[in-house]
């Protein structure tokens, strides 16, 4: 009997041991959390620019450089996710356009009308006298959220204010959830474009406000007890955003501070709605159902996940010369024949026909010419398996006697936000190219502008054939007056498809695509059954 009171007393002081380590370790013991957004930041902008306040709060935290973005890639669509712990599917913020009486699909659950709830409102109902704020660079952040929920409500006309205001409503209050919005480096993007030196330079500004907000939060009696999240909400690609490249998805998670570890890699996935959920687990807030945002849980001291799928390494992808510039693929238009250059280290394979590369593909050792058109796809391999994305590149060949044969038309109009009606206005300029892209009229191409591309199309064998647009803004593509593309509206590079079967014959084909504003794309691609998808080339058109 006293043996089994004996087990019984300590089963309970174990168990009860047990519960008090489970709860101290579930609980970071954080008061104050502030999380950071900078609009447009890329993974690429912090490799290449020169930043030593987010080095040194990397060194110090927990980070990773491959956190995720909500599709589609825009602004609205990412910052509510950011601050609702949910993807567009839950909270029905789909674009930029979103606004509170225009919206297609309603939320799931609300706080607000039309509104997921948010961070903001779920901390002012849990945490009793908090203190919460938002300061936010741009406008249309101060949208997505409940004002009811938000003491300090702020939208400072520039970076500096922003950073300046933050700083002093941080060592005056000591907020207990502060949200700072930086939008600049977004405004450089769009301006000069992600990877140009412009956009480098707003990184670097963005470091040394950080480093301006990082000294009021260490100075101020909160510092010890403050957990920093740095993200972003998209990076990009040119001058815009929107789509699925990896260059537009992947974005820095940076946890800083109390109960984070130092000098740590987050291995596992981060996704957008996972800021949110951290900022609540830090706090000890509980989440709706409705979210789908798991806290970051391995960023803190004491806490090891694991899972039985392992994280895929990524190695540096080949590089197809010539590269890739900004929208435009690597590869280009050559006379008689082209150089194939590709840059890699390790066992980097190659195929000519569009299929993707293996083991059994051909080792790149030396530069090599094509003299037809030639899809290049390349990878890095280990031990036999392919370790990095894949590279592309599309190589057009023409002779060298060979004259354009498309025609444009360049309208000069406003307010465009759909592909416009052309019939009754007159061209500004007209002028001949060799394929349907922006690329050889890029010096001609405005905000507002309109382009009509018209050529004929020579097909040798019936076939169902695909087209295709990829396009910033809209474009529509018709082949004997037959619509079969329609990549209409007001968005980042996108790509729409479509399908038309063909007989034996020359068919008159017409693109129609604007540019609304900031940076504008238009290429065109086809493939059929036996022939591997690649930009239109030059060879099947005729004036």
């Amino acid at each position: 009997m006293k043996i089994n009171n004996i087990i019984t007393v300590t089963i309970g002081i174990c168990s009860l041991w047990l519960c008090v380590s489970i709860k101290a370790q579930e609980l970071p013991q954080i008061k104050h959390v502030v999380v950071m957004g900078f609009d447009g930041l890329s993974p690429d902008g912090l490799a290449h620019a020169n930043t030593p306040t987010f080095d040194k709060v990397i060194n110090e935290g927990a980070s990773t450089m491959h956190a995720r973005s909500v599709l589609p890639s825009s602004s609205s669509t990412n910052w509510a996710s950011m601050i609702m712990g949910a993807g567009p599917e839950q909270h029905g913020i789909t674009s930029n356009d979103w606004e509170k009486n225009n919206f297609v699909l309603p939320t799931i659950v609300k706080s607000d009308d039309f509104l997921f709830p948010t961070i903001f409102n779920d901390i002012n109902n849990q945490i009793p006298n908090a203190e919460i704020g938002a300061i936010y660079h741009w406008g249309g952040f101060g949208r997505l959220f409940e004002k009811s929920a938000v003491d300090y409500d702020i939208n400072p006309k520039n970076e500096d204010e922003t950073a300046q205001v933050a700083s002093t409503y941080i060592k005056s209050k000591q907020p207990t959830f502060t949200f700072i919005h930086f939008d600049h480096v977004d405004h450089a993007g769009h301006a000069f474009g992600h990877g140009t030196s412009e956009y480098y330079k707003s990184v670097e500004k963005a470091d040394k406000l950080l480093a301006e907000v990082m000294g009021a939060i260490t100075s101020s009696p909160m510092g010890k007890e403050t957990l920093v999240i740095i993200s972003a909400d998209h990076g990009g690609l040119g001058n815009g955003h929107g789509g699925e490249t990896l260059q537009e998805m992947e974005i820095p998670f940076i946890v800083w501070g109390k109960s984070v570890k130092r000098n740590f890699n987050l291995e596992f996935p981060v996704y957008q709605y996972d800021n949110a959920a951290t900022v609540a687990f830090a706090l000890g807030v509980k989440m709706p159902m409705a979210c789908i945002g798991r806290p970051v849980k391995n960023a803190f001291i004491g806490f090891n996940e694991t899972d039985d799928y392992p994280i895929a390494k990524r190695f540096t992808a080949p590089i197809i010369l010539p590269k890739a510039e900004s929208y435009k693929r690597a590869g280009g238009l050559f006379f008689d024949e082209a150089e194939v250059k590709i840059s890699g280290a390790g066992d980097v394979r190659y195929t000519l026909d569009g299929t993707m590369p293996s083991e059994a593909s051909k080792r790149y050792t030396a530069s090599f010419k094509v003299s037809k058109n030639t899809v290049v796809k390349s990878a890095m391999l280990k031990e036999g398996h392919v370790v990095s994305t894949v590279s592309e590149a599309f190589f057009r060949i023409m002779p060298s006697n060979a004259k354009p044969s498309v025609s444009y038309e360049i309208f000069y109009l406003s307010n465009l936000s759909s592909v416009p009606f052309l019939e009754k206005i007159r061209p500004n300029e007209k002028g001949y190219c060799f394929e349907i892209t922006s690329d050889e009229i890029k010096d001609k191409i405005k905000e507002n502008t309109a382009v009509r591309f018209k050529t004929k199309l020579f097909i040798e064998n019936e076939d169902t054939y695909g087209f295709f647009t990829r396009s910033d803004d809209g474009s529509i593509l018709k082949i004997n007056n037959n619509e079969v593309v329609n990549n209409d509206g007001d968005h980042g590079v996108k790509e729409k498809g479509g399908t038309i079967h063909l007989k034996p014959g020359t068919y008159p084909l017409e693109v129609i695509w604007f540019n609304g504003g900031g940076g504008g794309w238009l290429d065109v691609y086809y493939q059929t059954a036996t022939q591997t998808k690649q930009i239109l080339p030059s060879t099947l058109l005729s004036e």
